[in-house]
C-alpha cells in the first residue's frame, strides 16, 4: 500500500468502541483529540498527558502530535473470537452493534461473514449502529435481507421488530439466491395505463424494468433509450407511454408509444390528444433557456419537470392544447418532483424537493404556498406521491438517506433509515388499499408498509 505521508484523515467515532480501537491497531501516529482537553493548547497539558499516557515518551520532542505516544500494547483488544459470537439473528441485534461490525470484519475470511445474515448486516451497517433498540436494529436488519433467503432468520426478525411503526413487505438483494435481483435502482414511479399495477425501475444504463409491487420481482424489460446515458427520472404518461429524463437534461421515449385503434384512429391520426402531450414532452427541453432539465414525473393528464436553475414546469393537457405554468421556486436545481389530484378527480397538487433542503407544494391554477411544507438542511434525493381510498401520502428521500412517508390527511410522520444512500423511492397503494414504500438503491431494493396501529409524528432515525 502506498503511504501518503501529506494526507491526514479525520474520523469521527465513539470512544471505546471497537471499531475505535481497530482504528488505533491498523493506523501509525493516530490520536482522539479532545479539543476541550488542555493537551492542546499548551506544552505543559501536553507534556502531563503524555507522562500519564507513557513515563518513556519524550513529550518535548513529540509535542504536539499524540500518535507518537500512543503505544499499541495499551489498545485493548476487544475484537469478539470466533467460538464467542453466534452469528444469529437475535444475538446480532441485541449486542452492541459496533461489536458485531467489528466481528465481522476481523472474521472476513470466514464462512459465517459471507453468508446472508452477514452481509445484510454490513450493507446496513451505519444504520444499525446508530439505532438504540434491539427492535429497531431487527426491522433494518430484516430490510436489508433479501426476501428469497433464511426463512427461519426473518421470521425471528419480523418477531423482534413487531413494535416498529414499519413492516417489512419484501426485498430484493444483488446477492439474491434466486435470481430475481431486478437490477440497480436509479429512480422508480408507478406506471400507469398497460402498466397500471407495476412500478417501472430505471438503472444507471438507462434501462427500464417492470417490477411487481407485491414480491418486487421484475416481471419484464423494456427496450432501451438509443443512448445508454443515467436515468435522473422516469415517468408515465396517461396512455401508458414511459419516458425517461436522463442526467444530461435529455427526454426520450422508453420503448414505443401505444398505438391507437380503430377506424376513428384511421380516420382522425392526428386528433389523439396523448399524442399532442407526447410531442411537448419530448420537445420541452428545447424550450427553456439557461437551463437544463434535472427531473420530471407525470401528473393526472400531464408532467412536471424540475430543471437546474430552480425553476418547477407543468404541462397540462387542456380540450385541445398543452398549457404550461412555471414558477421559480428553489434555490439551486430541482432534484425531485412528483405530483397527484385531490380526492382523485380534483386540481393537480405537485411536490418540487431540491438541493436547497426545501420541499414546495403548489396547484398550476394557484399561487405557490410562501413557505415550505418541508426544511431539512439536507438535499431531497427523490419524491413520490400516492394517493387512494385510504387517504394521500408523500414519500421523501433525503441525501443523508432517510426516507420519510408524510401521511397528507392524518399528519402521520414514519421515517426509516436503510443504511446504503437512497436513490430513489415509490410511494403507491395496492388494490386492497395497502400503502406501501418500495426504496431504490445501488445492492437493493426493499418495500415497507406502515402499521395502521402507529403514529408516530416527526419521527426521525
Amino acid at each position: 500500500m502506498q503511504q501518503l505521508g501529506h494526507v491526514k484523515l479525520v474520523i469521527e467515532s465513539r470512544t471505546g468502541a471497537p471499531c475505535t480501537e481497530q482504528l488505533f491497531e491498523q493506523t501509525r501516529n493516530s490520536a482522539v483529540m479532545d479539543l476541550m482537553d488542555s493537551r492542546w493548547t499548551t506544552p505543559e497539558g501536553f507534556s502531563r498527558w503524555a507522562l500519564t499516557t507513557d513515563p518513556a515518551a519524550d513529550a518535548e520532542r513529540c509535542y504536539p502530535l499524540p500518535g507518537p505516544v500512543v503505544r499499541s500494547a495499551q489498545v485493548t483488544d476487544t475484537s469478539l473470537s470466533l467460538d464467542s459470537f453466534a452469528l444469529a439473528a437475535e444475538t446480532m441485534v441485541r449486542a452492541d452493534p459496533h461489536a458485531v461490525t467489528a466481528w465481522l470484519d476481523h472474521h472476513a475470511g470466514t464462512a459465517g461473514r459471507e453468508g446472508d445474515l452477514g452481509r445484510a448486516w454490513l450493507r446496513a451497517g451505519q444504520s444499525l449502529c446508530v439505532s438504540d433498540t434491539a427492535s429497531a436494529r431487527a426491522l433494518t436488519l430484516l430490510a436489508a435481507l433479501d426476501s428469497d433467503t433464511a426463512a427461519d432468520t426473518r421470521h425471528v426478525l419480523h418477531g423482534l421488530a413487531q413494535s416498529e411503526p414499519w413492516h417489512v413487505a419484501h426485498t430484493s438483494t444483488r446477492e439474491g439466491a434466486s435470481g430475481h435481483w431486478p437490477g440497480p435502482a436509479t429512480a422508480l414511479c408507478a406506471g400507469t395505463a398497460l402498466y397500471a399495477r407495476q412500478v417501472l425501475c430505471a438503472g444507471h444504463l438507462g434501462d427500464v424494468r417492470l417490477l411487481d409491487p407485491l414480491n418486487g420481482r421484475a416481471a419484464g424489460r423494456l427496450t432501451s433509450p438509443p443512448h445508454n446515458r443515467p436515468a435522473a427520472a422516469v415517468f408515465c404518461l396517461p396512455d401508458g407511454t414511459v419516458v425517461m429524463a436522463d442526467d444530461f437534461g435529455g427526454v426520450s421515449l422508453v420503448g414505443e408509444a401505444p398505438r391507437r385503434t380503430g377506424l376513428q384512429a384511421l380516420l382522425e391520426p392526428d386528433a389523439d390528444p396523448c399524442a399532442r402531450l407526447r410531442r411537448a414532452v419530448l420537445a420541452f427541453p428545447q424550450r427553456i433557456a439557461g437551463a437544463r432539465i434535472t427531473t420530471a414525473a407525470s401528473l393526472p393528464g400531464g408532467v412536471v419537470f424540475g430543471d437546474s436553475g430552480g425553476r418547477v414546469h407543468v404541462l397540462l393537457l387542456k380540450e385541445n392544447t398543452v398549457d404550461v405554468t412555471s414558477h421559480t421556486l428553489h434555490d439551486g436545481p430541482v432534484t425531485a418532483v412528483t405530483g397527484m389530484s385531490l380526492e382523485g378527480t380534483g386540481p393537480a397538487v405537485v411536490y418540487s424537493g431540491g438541493v436547497d433542503g426545501r420541499i414546495r407544494v403548489w396547484s398550476p391554477d394557484l399561487a405557490p404556498m410562501p413557505e415550505p411544507l418541508l426544511h431539512e438542511p439536507r438535499p431531497v434525493v427523490d419524491l413520490s406521491a400516492g394517493s387512494g381510498e385510504g387517504g394521500s401520502a408523500l414519500a421523501v428521500a433525503w441525501g443523508d438517506g432517510l426516507v420519510q412517508l408524510l401521511d397528507l390527511d392524518s399528519g402521520t410522520d414514519l421515517s426509516f433509515r436503510p443504511g446504503p444512500p437512497v436513490r430513489a423511492v415509490c410511494c403507491l397503494r395496492t388494490d386492497a388499499g395497502e400503502l406501501r414504500t418500495m426504496i431504490g438503491m445501488d445492492d437493493c431494493i426493499t418495500t415497507l408498509v406502515p402499521r395502521p396501529s402507529h403514529t408516530h409524528h416527526g419521527r426521525r432515525q
